[in-house]
């Protein structure tokens, strides 16, 4: 970290290859968009290229360029005058893959793709917050950091992003 902040290329692209999936993983699940998600990560890691001086390192990196890349997605949000749910991607990383058999296989895929369905009716914070605990792994306080906001407030959120998961996936499997 210390070469980057002293200009040393190579150790910024070390840190870059380190972030960049999570980065647009992030901005994938929250503009749905694999072409948007791209444009963002890409904007997202420019910035924090452009804004390194400003860097505090007592947070860690990848928090840092997380909160980067979420503001870019928020704002491109805001931007956007309808929503395009044709364009949305597989949440892959979600639920694992099963080579069991070709039966389980597609039972992995049809809970896959309803999963898929449930999620894009979430808020984009819903989203967000499942996205960043159960893809990325990160701790509520992670998260939090990410948000600017409590660590309580990111477990609440989660709580309730469950609940309303949990109920559009079982209103989707009641018989109709």
């Amino acid at each position: 970290m210390q070469a980057a902040l002293r200009g040393d290329p190579s150790a910024f692209e070390s840190l870059i290859r380190s972030v960049q999936r999570p980065v647009y993983g992030l901005a994938l699940r929250l503009l749905q968009s694999d072409a948007e998600a791209a444009e963002v990560a890409q904007e997202a890691l420019l910035r924090a290229y452009q804004n390194l001086h400003r860097y505090d390192d007592a947070r860690p990196f990848d928090l840092w360029v997380l909160a980067i890349t979420r503001n870019l997605c928020l704002d491109l949000l805001r931007r956007r005058t309808k929503v395009r749910t044709e364009e949305l991607e597989p949440m892959k990383e979600v639920l694992p893959s099963d080579e069991a058999s070709q039966e389980e296989g597609a039972i992995a895929r049809e809970e896959r793709q309803s999963l898929e369905e449930a999620m894009a009716t979430l808020s984009v914070e819903d989203r967000e917050v499942l996205a960043l605990y159960y893809v990325q792994r990160r701790t509520t306080k992670e998260i939090a950091q990410v948000m600017g906001c409590a660590p309580g407030t990111i477990m609440a959120r989660l709580f309730r992003a469950r609940e309303k998961l949990r109920k559009k996936m079982t209103t989707e499997e009641a018989p109709r």
